[in-house]
């Protein structure tokens, strides 16, 4: 009885909780992602659901489901839960992927609106010099009137002929009246002047945009390239103090980064991707003196890692000294493999590993030595 009621509630709590969509997760850190300038196409419609996205969501929903039935039901508990799973992946499908359409059309709409801005407080600029220029034009100079009669020694004036050459005063030089009123005042400097837009390959469209500290010129705050030659934006560079820390890289052409690489002091330290297009990282790459250490996998789409890949850093080339994997998806390892200098020497399985490598005929090879170990020992 208490079996069956736990079972009732898993499923009333599956159909009550799945409702709500699931948002994208961006990158811990990061910031919108400006793409193309407003003359660019608009964004196109956001697509349907596929059959294979559909079974995708519900295949995950559904391993959820028999995570948490295993643990409320035993093995009865867990086909509940992949029945009710299976059955809530289909229902919210379509909900799910369209709150995620929805975020991306709004991102879109927003990068467009600022670069709208941008064109036209560039073009409020170039008003403003035109109108200054303008204004500053060449002052202009009038002469006295030649003299017509001269006096000499006080007696009475006497006409000069007429093919003598008249004596002139010097030309005075006349201020304009407009150029003696004050300037007018200048508008603050512009943010979007620190703005420099380069065409890297000599198309016509422009392929990389910098951004400089208006504090501080000529220090590069953020990069973006469109390196496929489009004019999209595919690639980010964040920067500090003149270094970079942060570069996203849109691969699959989604318009926003699946693989994030993060930099100290100019040197690679983590790379996370997005392997899926879902949303979230799946692989998680940690680097020590610009040689790989530690991967961490996401097999199965749960949102947390079940592979563990640990490399020789002190070596080049990548030289696996160690492997662990979670088998039962409860974020425990449960089968480890050693190696040495690159092959393969003992492989360590836990009571619960080697229970479900038997049931699934995936016992470690024969020539390998295997233990049998507890997971509390490890």
């Amino acid at each position: 009885m208490n079996g069956r009621f736990g079972i009732f509630l898993l499923g009333t709590m599956f159909v009550v909780t799945a409702c709500d969509p699931v948002p994208v997760q961006y990158p811990p850190g990061s910031a919108q992602y400006p793409y193309p300038n407003p003359n660019a196409p608009a964004a196109p419609q956001s697509p349907q659901v596929t059959g294979s996205q559909r079974w995708q969501h519900a295949w995950t929903k559904a391993m959820e489901g028999v995570s948490m039935g295993g643990m409320i039901g035993g093995p009865y508990g867990a086909g509940g839960g992949l029945v009710i799973g299976l059955i809530t992946g289909l229902i919210t499908a379509d909900s799910h992927y369209g709150e995620i359409n929805r975020q991306i059309n709004t991102e879109q709409q927003k990068d467009q609106r600022l670069e709208a801005a941008i064109e036209q407080e560039l073009a409020r600029q170039r008003g403003l010099d035109n109108q200054i220029a303008d204004a500053i034009a060449p002052s202009s100079t009038v002469s006295q009137p030649p003299v017509q009669t001269v006096t000499s020694g006080g007696s009475a004036d006497r006409s000069l002929p007429a093919d003598k050459p008249q004596p002139t005063r010097p030309a005075e030089k006349i201020v304009l009246s407009s150029l003696s009123k004050p300037s007018p005042p200048q508008a603050p400097p512009s943010p979007f002047k620190n703005v420099e837009v380069k065409d890297v390959n000599g198309d016509g469209i422009p392929d990389l945009w910098i951004y400089y500290n208006p504090k501080k010129p000529g220090e590069i705050m953020r990069q973006e390239e469109s390196t496929k030659g489009d004019g999209r934006v595919d690639t980010w560079s964040y920067f500090k103090d003149g270094q970079l820390i942060r570069r996203d890289v849109d691969t699959k052409g989604f318009g926003r980064p699946d693989t994030v690489f993060y930099y100290d002091n100019n040197m690679i330290v983590r790379e996370e991707r997005d392997e899926n297009g879902q949303g979230m990282m799946t692989y998680r790459a940690t680097y020590q003196n610009n040689r790989i250490a530690k991967v961490e996998k996401d097999t199965t789409g749960t949102g947390r890692p079940d592979h563990w890949i640990y490399y020789d850093a002190t070596r080049d080339g990548e030289i696996v000294v160690k492997e662990e994997r979670d088998l039962n998806g409860d974020g425990i390892a449960d089968l480890w493999s050693y190696y040495d200098n690159g092959r393969l020497a003992r492989r360590d399985v836990s009571a619960i590993g080697l229970e479900i490598l038997t049931k699934q005929e995936q016992l470690p090879a024969p020539s390998a030595e295997v233990t049998s170990v507890s997971n509390s020992g490890r």
